[in-house]
């Protein structure tokens, strides 16, 4: 697993954070539902695998009216940009290292605000008109590549990055968790800088079901009961029925967990 950290080290590009970028922007949607919208679905290209065509849905609404009133492709250099990257290129920033002249501090961003877009040079000239009917406006020749959306939006984008972080982390070190206050501090830097840049490992919940679940992530559970005497050999089916679900019951019992008979992220690991 290659942490964060150790991509501050040895990278000069976010898109080495881009699946922890992906899960902290889906956090971001469970925390507020709909609080960023995807716009690929526009005529749109972007012009590296680190860009996330995200924007808050008053602003993509816009950028279709310009895209539409145009009539051609827009190439984005940079549109949302999380927690994870902005704190890559603040680290980057205070070492003096990769080009990085400014960067504001993680949640301090306006390209953390869902409100801005990047244009590549000498793109921007030929949008700007039609951007700034549609109320985006151009920062001007201190950052000729860079729009901002001013016809409303919520404020807060970039303290929510950081709680849909904080979140993650919980829910992936429930022995280790940090207070979700939207304040990227010491210690939210330092669960940033130990998380892993290819995102948290992703499991699904095994449960009783119907149909019931079945795989080999099942079966492994079920092995691992064995091993503890909860379950015998010849219940090693890879399907997840009642009698794995009462071995789970049980085993969560002894270990002073939560007894819901599902195996989540604190259930797997003490198994």
């Amino acid at each position: 697993m290659t942490t964060v950290k150790e991509i501050i080290a040895t990278e000069c590009g976010t898109n080495a954070v881009r699946k922890l970028s992906l899960q902290i922007i889906a956090e971001m949607n469970i925390v507020i539902p709909g609080i960023l919208v995807s716009f690929d679905d526009l005529n749109v290209s972007s012009a590296s695998t680190a860009v996330n065509l995200y924007l808050q849905p008053g602003a993509k609404d816009a950028l279709r009216r310009v895209i539409r009133t145009k009539g051609e492709q827009l190439t984005v250099t940079s549109a949302y940009r999380t927690v994870a990257q902005q704190h890559l290129l603040y680290i980057w920033f205070q070492q003096g290292k990769c080009g990085i002249g400014l960067a504001a501090k993680p949640g301090k961003s306006n390209h953390e605000d869902g409100l801005a877009l990047d244009l590549p040079d000498p793109d921007n000239a030929t949008w700007r008109n039609f951007l700034e009917d549609e109320d985006w406006d151009w920062l001007g020749s201190n950052d000729r590549f860079h729009f901002t959306y001013r016809g409303g939006g919520r404020d807060d984008i970039g303290d929510i990055g950081v709680k849909a972080f904080q979140s993650l982390w919980n829910k992936n070190n429930p022995g280790d968790r940090i207070t979700v206050d939207g304040d990227f501090g010491p210690q939210t830097a330092e669960k940033m800088n130990l998380s892993p840049a290819e995102g948290f490992p992703t499991v699904r919940l095994l449960r009783l079901t119907s149909p019931a679940l079945q795989g080999d992530d099942v079966h492994k559970v079920q092995q691992a009961l064995v091993n503890r005497s909860l379950l015998e050999n010849a219940d090693i089916t890879g399907i997840y029925g009642e009698k794995t679900a009462d071995a789970i019951g049980e085993f969560q019992k002894n270990r002073g967990l939560s007894i819901d008979k599902i195996v989540g992220p604190s259930t797997r690991r003490e198994l």
